[in-house]
């Protein structure tokens, strides 16, 4: 493993078990096995350290992002279930990992930090169902008078379906019937403004499985 990468992922372990705030350089040199030198080679500060572990799950998404759009062996219409499914995928991997993202995204000043995540997160996801709706006007699929436009209020729209779905299955909020009035709406817009028949993007149906797969991993303890 590369002196970098070694750093990082010393890093990561110290900061969600000592939190953010108590880790200092010194214990990141020590469990690398670092020089000073070496450190400082690789990074300026560990802020940057951790800028760069909180925006490489951005990175990952990116990439996963430019698979779909690049495979031509499916449909518009099926990337865009499946780039909805899979993301879900993505979060429920993720779960085992909470635990350590809440102490490690705890820190003095974090609001900053998490406010360009998240600003990065819905301009890479805007971006990605911006084209992938081009692919679907091209092929024939998609009849859609502003592509950037929808793919811009389509990816505020997963946003808000991941953070409600979230405060119903970890307990801070309870109102399902409005969770389901999201999806439902959320079903109906996107296939009228697609241009597709209804009920030709299940929403409803991936969005519920979802939240059912979320409620047993918070029973079963995994967050």
């Amino acid at each position: 493993m590369e002196l970098k990468d070694k750093i990082v992922e010393v890093a990561y372990d110290l900061f969600a078990t000592k939190g953010y705030d108590k880790t200092t350089i010194a214990d990141i040199i020590k469990g690398a096995g670092a020089s000073k030198g070496g450190f400082y080679h690789h990074f300026k500060s560990k802020d940057e350290i951790l800028e760069k572990i909180i925006f490489a799950s951005i990175e990952e998404i990116v990439l996963y992002y430019k698979e779909v759009l690049d495979d031509d062996s499916t449909t518009a219409v099926a990337k865009l279930s499946e780039s909805f499914y899979r993301l879900n995928e993505a979060k429920k991997e993720s779960a085992k990992d909470w635990n350590k993202l809440k102490k490690l995204y705890t820190f003095k000043g974090n609001h900053v930090l998490l406010k360009r995540m998240a600003e990065a997160f819905e301009e890479q996801t805007a971006d990605f169902y911006h084209h992938l709706i081009k692919q679907g006007i091209e092929s024939g699929e998609f009849q859609v008078q502003y592509p950037k436009q929808l793919g811009a209020l389509w990816s505020r729209e997963v946003i808000k379906f991941h953070q409600m779905s979230r405060r119903i299955f970890t307990g801070v909020k309870d109102n399902e019937d409005e969770f389901y009035d999201m999806l439902k709406f959320d079903e109906e817009l996107i296939n009228s403004q697609l241009g597709i028949e209804s009920g030709r993007i299940r929403l409803v149906e991936m969005g519920d499985a979802y939240l059912q797969s979320m409620k047993k991993i918070v029973r079963e303890g995994m967050l």
